[in-house]
């Protein structure tokens, strides 16, 4: 893990991330994950609330309970095409969160995944799993260009 510039950098050798590891911090607004981590834990993110910009990388497979919860001035997110599952209260409170792009492969979103995201429209095919979903808890659904 390296920091500049209010980037966090984690380390290329990392496969995964533990629960919690970052949760509270307000040191970074942006986090650069290298492609070898396919799992990060629980609430890794939680309440980071200077957090603005994360990129996940192409091998994880799910989207973990609380992962991003309360991380407020998060406005943005694209979800890899090898996640499956997006936990609960995966980005609860994310008050600033406007675009969720979620691909076909997610067939599976905990209903309270998008708890207090006021601002939030999921970009997805409609007739995906993630569309379908959008539709059923009345969130904005967008069209993938």
């Amino acid at each position: 893990m390296s920091m500049r510039n209010n980037v966090l950098e984690i380390s290329e050798d990392s496969v995964s991330i533990s629960s919690r590891s970052y949760s509270g911090r307000n040191d970074f607004t942006e986090v650069i994950i290298p492609e070898g981590v396919t799992d990060i834990g629980v609430g890794a993110f939680a309440d980071c609330t200077a957090l603005e910009k994360i990129v996940l990388p192409a091998g994880m497979e799910r989207i973990r309970k609380e992962l991003f919860s309360g991380c407020t001035s998060l406005k943005e997110i694209v979800i890899p095409e090898s996640v499956r599952t997006i936990g609960e209260w995966a980005f609860r409170n994310c008050r600033s969160l406007e675009t969720v792009i979620i691909p076909e492969s997610v067939t599976d979103i905990a209903a309270e995944a998008f708890l207090s995201c006021p601002e939030v429209t999921i970009y997805a095919e409609p007739g995906s799993y993630a569309g379908r979903f959008a539709r059923k808890y009345n969130i904005p659904l967008g069209r993938i260009l």
